[in-house]
């Protein structure tokens, strides 16, 4: 009787023990499972991480926050390879390209945009993309200087392609806390 007793404690510890840690992993798994890039392309849609995007005639400012500012295309929608996206916002952060944000819709365009993606940087280490929250995939590709996430959400046929320097990403999210107050 008595050994069953010290038993039971020491079993429900571990277990609560180890759903601790799988919780504190979790938001790490899809940095952990990120494709490395092999040939890393160290910009992105045009331009090079870390250059002016400012002599780009196919770009226009469309905001800009102290040291931040936000580019368009002037004309029709961007196309990653021949597949047409809904919008992109090129960022720089003291005139230096940092990021680039694509948004899109629908089933049949993320799925052009990961073939491109897989054709481009290399296959996905997991061929299912890691699931978060039911329907949505989220792909990560890491290069050196390329960080490259495509994120998608089926029960809204919703997605996002996010494309950062890896340098800069840092510099960005401080900027944008910085105007948040």
């Amino acid at each position: 009787m008595r050994f069953q007793s010290f038993v039971r404690p020491n079993r429900t510890s571990r277990f609560k023990l180890l759903f601790i840690i799988c919780v504190c992993l979790f938001p790490w798994t899809p940095a952990i499972s990120a494709t490395p890039i092999e040939n890393d392309p160290k910009g992105f849609f045009g331009s090079l991480w870390g250059h002016s995007l400012e002599d780009r005639a196919d770009l226009k400012e469309i905001d800009s926050i102290d040291s931040l500012r936000i580019y368009t295309v002037k004309r029709g929608a961007p196309l990653l390879g021949s597949t047409e996206l809904e919008s992109v916002k090129l960022y720089t952060l003291d005139g230096k390209y940092a990021r680039a944000l694509f948004h899109y819709q629908g089933e049949a365009i993320h799925k052009a945009i990961l073939q491109y993606l897989r054709n481009e940087f290399g296959k996905t280490n997991n061929p299912y993309g890691s699931m978060i929250r039911g329907l949505s995939q989220q792909y990560t590709w890491r290069g050196p200087e390329t960080e490259i996430t495509l994120t998608y959400h089926g029960f809204r046929e919703r997605g996002t392609l996010t494309v950062e320097g890896r340098i800069y990403a840092p510099l960005f999210l401080d900027a944008l806390s910085a105007n948040s107050y």
